[in-house]
């Protein structure tokens, strides 16, 4: 009864386009339309990039072949573009920080291996965060960790360098730009576990490998996830 009135009063809105929503989130309409992004097979089955074809099976693509990352695998839960972008630069850039649950319910769809250990969130630079004020991976990993009853560990991985904005460089410009950015605080915690890497977008990889690779160093076994994945079909 209370939370009808409450509903009455404050009714739940659309937190893309502002329209009264059944709940908290997306109304129907935007959640269709973030629907529509949602990456489907075939795709690679080590960095999770899709394929242009919609048929075929899901296989390694070349790059993964020729240069193995440091994760298992990684994937993204939709195409970086329409209302996936627009909730990620939001949240991201806009500090609507109450988009981070609805995303991270949107990834909690994805059907990921057993075993997991904790959730790991790709940290900012401490000039970053007190910049942004957030940490907008952090906020989605939380809502993971939560949905999926797994410890978060937010304070082990750490940027050690500030990288800056990696918008607009190429992938191996990335590549360059986040090598030995990252570092671990008691590596031996890791050893032996299963982590779930979590990040809001990836472009090329770069960031995700980086930091996978200090914890494939320190014993972990990388299992990586963002929301969205910026690619050219």
């Amino acid at each position: 009864m209370l939370k009808a009135l409450i509903d009455i009063v404050f009714p739940p809105m659309c937190l893309l386009c502002g329209e009264r929503s059944p709940e908290k989130g997306f109304c129907d309409g935007c959640g269709g339309l973030v629907e529509k992004e949602r990456i489907r097979p075939p795709l690679c089955i080590v960095c999770g990039t899709p394929f242009p074809s919609a048929k075929g099976v899901d296989h390694a693509c070349g790059r993964c072949v020729e240069e193995p990352p440091s994760f298992t695998s990684a994937r993204s839960a939709f195409v970086f573009e329409g209302k996936v972008l627009e909730a990620v630069h939001k949240l991201k850039y806009g500090g609507d920080t109450a988009l981070a649950g609805p995303l991270a319910s949107l990834l909690s769809a994805a059907h990921l291996p057993e075993g997991l250990s904790m959730v790991v969130p790709v940290p900012l630079h401490p000039a970053r965060l007190k910049e942004r004020g957030f940490n907008q991976s952090l906020l989605i990993a939380r809502e993971l960790s939560r949905n999926y009853g797994l410890s978060l560990v937010y304070d082990r991985l750490k940027r050690a360098r500030d990288t800056g904005q990696q918008v607009g460089l190429k992938a191996a410009e990335r590549k360059k730009n986040v090598s030995g950015a990252f570092t671990l605080d008691g590596g031996s915690f890791f050893k032996g576990r299963k982590v779930l890497l979590v990040d809001d977008v990836t472009t090329t990889g770069a960031t995700l490998n980086e930091c996978a690779k200090v914890l494939k160093k320190a014993g972990a076994e990388v299992i990586a996830i963002t929301v969205a994945r910026a690619v050219k079909l």
